[in-house]
């Protein structure tokens, strides 16, 4: 199954590519709110099936490609401004699809106890987290909540 995946000119954006942005325990990206939610492209490895993303690909009305991702202790959030897609090592996979969220206008992203979430208007929750809570360079996975 192949991922359809809209380049943007991250030159034209407003919104420069500025690096890694985040590398914390908590942290909130204060520029995703308001925005509509293009594109979420989940990284995984096809190597291990059950591991879940290793990276999430984000891209958010108006501001160029951002990533993000668990690492040991941490959540880090990155906008390097583009993407990479065509490394064979690693499978792409359309989460805005999977989830329904596409489209969807974002009111919160945040990093917090060692899970990077996305809130939406709609009262769903994009919540990218390790399997085990204990196991901080173990397998992610990615969940959807409705929350109150």
């Amino acid at each position: 199954m192949g991922v359809k995946v809209v380049f943007f000119d991250y030159k034209m954006s407003k919104s420069q590519a500025a690096g890694r942005m985040f590398q914390d325990i908590n942290f909130k990206v204060k520029s995703a709110a308001g925005k509509k939610l293009e594109q979420l492209i989940c990284v995984e490895n096809p190597d291990n099936p059950d591991g879940g993303p290793v990276l999430v690909y984000i891209k958010m009305e108006g501001i160029s490609w951002s990533q993000y991702f668990l690492e040991s202790c941490f959540g880090v959030w990155e906008n390097w401004g583009e993407i990479e897609t065509d490394d064979d090592a690693y499978s792409y996979h359309d989460y805005a699809e999977k989830f329904g969220v596409k489209g969807l206008i974002i009111t919160a992203v945040y990093c917090k106890d060692n899970e990077i979430s996305l809130e939406f208007e709609t009262s769903e929750k994009l919540v990218l987290k390790y399997k085990d809570p204990d196991e901080w360079d173990g397998d992610t996975e990615m969940i959807k909540i409705l929350t109150p």
